[in-house]
């Protein structure tokens, strides 16, 4: 029997997270699970063959706990709807007649409190979850354990997270604005342009910031995993730079945030637009500095330097594609996942070197013809 205080949480956020984003997840866990498992006839016209059917709908499992792309994919777009159920639950906790949890949550313990936070997170992410768990049982029954222990953390460590950072805003009573220990240390640095995302991250969006980077080591290791027998292939490691960038998308997505809420003030100084592009650059090559690392010591370094040009130049990409589409999330993902999806056939076909140039030329244009965009100021 579950706790009183697990059963308030989930009728309220749960159910209400649910009814919220009824549209969402109509589309997403209905539409395109039906097209998984039905996709068998278009009209009269049998596009796979009697008696096959099951196993194309089993190949698709496969693919998640042995694929490191495709592992990546779901775990980006996990992490999206997880990023959404934070903002639903973090704006129903400050509605006024919500006020009450204050007094019944706080009544409980700390560990009761995370309990049932994660018990509740657990529902809001169960569409994700029972994937998670079937998949799971495909690839321990052939063997794949360890993407599957990575899968099983990814899902352990995501909602633990959540739960945690719920306990922590509901036994904040009283909001003090502190200074970070990043602020406290650099008060009498010298803040350059480009250095003024990175203390906002390390201030505002650390929790954003720790999650992108595990999801970019997983992606390093299921790809290490993957193909380590054809590691020396140069396609592996330029899938691996587009996985790693893939994981920083929300950093991306935030920084352009941070530019037009923040900064808006820079469209009215005399900075050349070639200046703020190498800015932005600059703040992304620092942020990718670990990867950066793991990149030099692993390859040779004309294969390395390559390498990283090609990691800045479709970050750059998918940064400044959001001067051209906004901040509109649900524009945004099917934006990311077709360039995904369209740069990984070009790495599949050897055509990475085509990449970095044309990403470069094309962030730059957007950069160019969008930057000054009345409606984006």
């Amino acid at each position: 029997m579950q706790h009183p205080l697990t059963n308030i949480l989930i009728k309220i956020f749960a159910r209400g997270f649910y009814k919220v984003n009824s549209g969402l997840l109509i589309f997403l866990f209905v539409v395109i699970i039906s097209y998984c498992f039905f996709v068998n006839t278009l009209g009269d016209v049998k596009l796979l063959p009697p008696g096959e059917e099951l196993y194309y709908h089993f190949m698709i499992l496969m693919a998640f706990v042995s694929s490191p792309a495709m592992m990546l994919m779901f775990f980006t777009a996990w992490l999206f709807y997880t990023v959404k159920s934070w903002q639903f639950v973090s704006g129903q906790i400050r509605i006024e007649h919500h006020e009450f949890l204050y007094y019944s949550v706080l009544s409980a313990g700390k560990a009761r409190q995370f309990k049932s936070w994660f018990w509740t997170q657990f529902i809001i992410s169960l569409p994700f979850v029972v994937y998670t768990v079937l998949a799971s049982v495909v690839g321990i029954v052939f063997r794949h354990y360890i993407m599957v222990a990575i899968i099983l953390s990814f899902m352990v460590a995501l909602i633990a997270v959540t739960a945690f950072m719920y306990t922590n805003q509901l036994n904040r009573l009283i909001h003090e604005q502190r200074r970070s220990t990043m602020l406290t240390l650099g008060q009498s640095w010298k803040k350059p342009f480009f250095s003024l995302f990175i203390y906002h991250v390390f201030d505002r969006l650390k929790l954003a910031f720790v999650l992108s980077k595990l999801l970019s080591y997983v992606a390093i290791i299921s790809i290490l995993y993957s193909f380590a027998d054809s590691w020396s292939d140069g396609r592996v490691a330029a899938f691996a730079v587009l996985s790693i960038v893939m994981a920083h998308a929300i950093l991306i997505y935030r920084q352009h945030h941070f530019s037009l809420v923040y900064l808006p003030i820079t469209r009215n100084l005399p900075y050349s637009l070639s200046w703020l592009y190498l800015q932005q650059g600059i703040t992304w090559l620092l942020l990718l500095s670990p990867e950066c690392a793991w990149i030099l010591l692993s390859f040779h370094i004309t294969q390395a330097l390559a390498l990283l040009v090609l990691m800045i130049s479709i970050t750059m990409l998918f940064n400044s594609m959001l001067y051209r589409i906004g901040l509109a999330m649900n524009t945004y993902l099917p934006w990311l996942f077709g360039l995904f999806v369209g740069m990984w056939v070009l790495i599949l076909f050897g055509l990475s070197w085509v990449l970095a140039p044309v990403c470069l030329m094309g962030s730059f244009g957007l950069l160019y013809y969008n930057y000054y965009k009345e409606e984006l100021i």
